[in-house]
Order: structure tokens, then C-alpha cells, then sequence
């Protein structure tokens, strides 16, 4: 019997919900997809329709997180008039937030996940770009009413973004604070710091700094560097034409 894609995506997140109940009481290894399957109340070879092994639900469930951390800044009242590093906090916050209810979880499988290699590249993408995507926006928005100027190299500021977002939660998996204070501090200093140099346009000064040592440096003494590739070839010229006169 065909189902509709409203059932296929609660049976999904069920699945993953219980994936991650499961795994919390039993541990990654010993958790099965058949233990999985009956918690989340599908048939053991309907499991296999969503998720083809345990490891690719635990994807399935960082991607699930971060489509849900997305759509609940989006319910933020006033989100659109925050500052860039009130935007920033915010989002990791609330990821931290909706991570809380499974933080034993998370704490067994954040790092299989988002700090795997290239290997699984493919798997992480989709993670990843939702993220990215998301701070993306906020740097065009924050750059469109001259709250930072236009970062030069703005698709890797949004990966060094994404890297403190991930050592954010390792930090948040380690503290041992009340309420997670050291874990708030962390992140509020430093975003206010990565705010600070983006809103001296550092990284575009950097740049501007480079493009003028090559052009009055390099450029300038370009000739001096062809010269020996020219003579050389004037050699080699010669004694190939000595060669073929004997």
C-alpha cells in the first residue's frame, strides 16, 4: 500500500527518535535496527526503506536537528532586526537546546558524525549546507545594511563559522557547569571576537595587503624570474642544433 509523504517523513522521524533512544540505553554497537524498528513501531524490513544501516540514521538525524534548529529561528519574534552576533548566538543556542533532551546521545555520536573524513563527505554535505546556508544569509543580510562590509573570502568565513559551531557543542558536551554557563560565556566571547574582526573587515584587509606585495613585488620582479626559465631554453636550443649538425 502506497503511503503519503507526510507518513514517510513522521515514520522517518520516528525512526530516528527511537534510533535515538535505543542507542542512549544500549550503546551505538549494540543497538540493532531490528531493536530500532519495533521502538519506533515499523516493520523490521520497513526500516530498510528509510535508513540502510544504523550509522546512516545518525545522519539522518544531525540533518533532521539542524532543518529543526532553522525553522525554529524562524519563530524567533524580531529575528530579522537582531545584530550579525546576536543572529550567530542565537542559532547556536538553540541547536544546543533542541540537542539537550538527548545529550547522552549526542554525546556518543556527534564526533562519528560531524568530524568524519572525506570518506563520508557525502553523507556530511547536507548537514553541513544547511548550516552554512543559514550563516550565509545572515553575512549578506548583515553586509546589506553596512553592519560588516562585504567579506572578501565570505564562503570560508562561513566554514570557520561552522568549526566553532562544532567546537562549541564538544565544549557543551564537556561542561560540567549549571545551566551550561562556561559553555554560554564560550560562545558569547567568542563570537564577539569573530564579530569584532568581521566587522573591521579584517580578513578584506588581509587581502587588499597580499594583492599589493604581488603586484608592486612580484609582478615587478616577474622578468627576473623568466629570465633564467629563457635562458635555459636558449641553451638547450643550441646544443639540440649542435647535435643535429653532427
Amino acid at each position: 500500500m502506497k503511503i503519503s509523504r507526510e507518513q514517510k517523513l513522521e515514520n522517518r522521524r520516528a525512526i530516528i527518535g527511537a534510533a535515538a533512544a535505543v542507542m542512549t540505553e544500549k550503546g551505538f554497537k549494540s543497538a540493532t535496527m531490528q531493536q530500532i524498528a519495533k521502538t519506533a513501531g515499523v516493520g523490521n524490513a520497513t526500516i530498510y526503506n528509510y535508513f540502510a544501516t544504523k550509522e546512516a540514521i545518525l545522519f539522518g538525524y544531525y540533518e533532521a536537528h539542524m532543518q529543526d534548529c532553522i525553522e525554529a529561528l524562524k519563530s524567533v519574534e524580531g529575528f530579522s532586526a537582531f545584530s550579525l552576533q546576536e543572529q550567530l548566538h542565537t542559532l547556536f543556542e538553540t541547536s544546543l537546546e533542541l540537542l539537550a533532551a538527548d545529550r547522552e546521545f549526542v554525546a556518543e555520536t556527534f564526533r562519528r558524525v560531524l568530524l568524519r573524513g572525506s570518506r563520508d563527505w557525502a553523507r556530511v554535505k547536507p548537514i553541513r549546507a544547511l548550516f552554512l546556508a543559514a550563516v550565509n544569509d545572515m553575512l549578506e543580510a548583515a553586509a546589506e545594511v553596512g553592519e560588516i562590509p562585504e567579506p572578501v573570502f565570505q564562503d570560508l568565513t562561513c566554514q570557520l563559522l561552522m568549526d566553532a559551531y562544532i567546537a562549541a557543542v564538544h565544549y557543551w558536551l564537556a561542561d560540567t557547569t549549571e545551566g551550561f554557563e562556561n559553555t554560554s560565556v564560550v560562545i558569547d566571547r567568542g563570537l564577539d571576537l569573530a564579530c569584532a574582526m568581521l566587522k573591521a573587515g579584517i580578513s578584506n584587509k588581509i587581502f587588499d595587503m597580499a594583492v599589493f606585495f604581488f603586484k608592486n613585488h612580484v609582478l615587478t620582479h616577474l622578468d627576473r624570474m623568466i629570465e633564467p626559465v629563457k635562458a635555459a631554453g636558449r641553451v638547450k636550443r643550441r646544443f639540440m642544433e649542435e647535435m643535429d649538425a653532427r
